[in-house]
């Protein structure tokens, strides 16, 4: 009786333990293994989603931002071309009439006293030197003639009047975007064509000069190059827009940087190349 009860005993134990089947633990212990899965798979769903929105976030700002310089640069030129028509039709005007006034009186006085005389021909003079100011002024403040063209063929004109085939071997590339460009955009383009002519004419000791125009995919790329003795671009680029010596370049990098542009400038002892480049859409503000 004794050796059939501990047989039947160990019988019990053994099929508690049976290694065949999975105990409640083990069970259990799968359970949390897979839930443990399943929420880090969830925790990197959800960091993945969490990078594509701040780099979306990041897009917007950035798109925002160009927005914003773009429609600003556009509202300072529509108030310079605003003050240019006030100066020409009111204030330039009104000195006219000064003037015109002033000669009347010298004609129906012939023969003032001489402090009165005097006095008139000094308010003809003031006059007329405040009206040629007043017109320089507004002559400037106007859009210059160059932004009328397309352009490849601003640049052209601009190319031909620095007189720079005269003095170098060069290459000429200019070719016309599918369309012109906003008025911000051909400005930068213009003013950086502008500027690397004039570094080279100033400081590059160069035999042979580049100015291409050409679409890369989607964007209107601008290279100059020039094979001179180069510049420490880094040093130059360093400067603050408003300081003595290169101030052009890193006024050019902030213009660049309002209206969504990138300008790149690299420069060593085989000379030197400038490349803005802008995305080009018709949709674009």
């Amino acid at each position: 009786m004794i050796g059939g009860s501990a047989s039947g005993a160990a019988a019990r134990v053994q099929l508690r333990f049976d290694p065949s089947k999975p105990s409640r633990i083990e069970k259990r212990a799968k359970e949390l293994t897979s839930a443990l899965v399943e929420l880090e798979h969830n925790q990197v769903e959800r960091l993945k989603r969490l990078n594509a929105a701040e780099r979306q976030l990041a897009g917007a700002v950035k798109q925002k931002r160009v927005h914003k310089g773009r429609t600003t640069i556009r509202q300072l030129e529509l108030e310079r071309q605003r003050i240019a028509r006030e100066l020409h039709t009111g204030v330039g005007q009104a000195l006219a009439a000064i003037k015109i006034q002033t000669e009347i009186v010298s004609t129906n006085l012939p023969d003032p006293p001489e402090l009165v005389r005097q006095a008139v021909n000094r308010v003809a003079a003031l006059a007329d030197d405040a009206l040629s100011q007043v017109r320089s002024v507004s002559k400037r403040l106007h859009p210059p003639r160059w932004q009328q063209l397309p352009l490849d063929s601003a640049l052209r004109q601009l190319w031909e009047m620095a007189g720079l085939e005269a003095k170098f071997a060069t290459v000429v590339r200019l070719n016309q975007p599918p369309f012109d460009p906003a008025v911000e955009v051909k400005t930068l383009f213009y003013r950086a064509a502008q500027e690397a002519m004039a570094n080279i004419l100033r400081h590059s000791r160069a035999k042979r000069i580049q100015l291409i125009l050409q679409m890369v995919g989607d964007r209107l790329v601008l290279q100059v190059r020039d094979d001179g003795t180069g510049f420490d671009s880094r040093q130059v680029m360093a400067r603050a827009p408003g300081m003595a010596g290169g101030i052009g370049l890193p006024a050019l990098r902030e213009q660049a940087r309002v209206v969504g542009a990138k300008l790149l400038i690299k420069s060593g002892r085989l000379g030197t190349t400038l490349e803005l480049s802008v995305a080009l859409s018709p949709k674009a503000p």
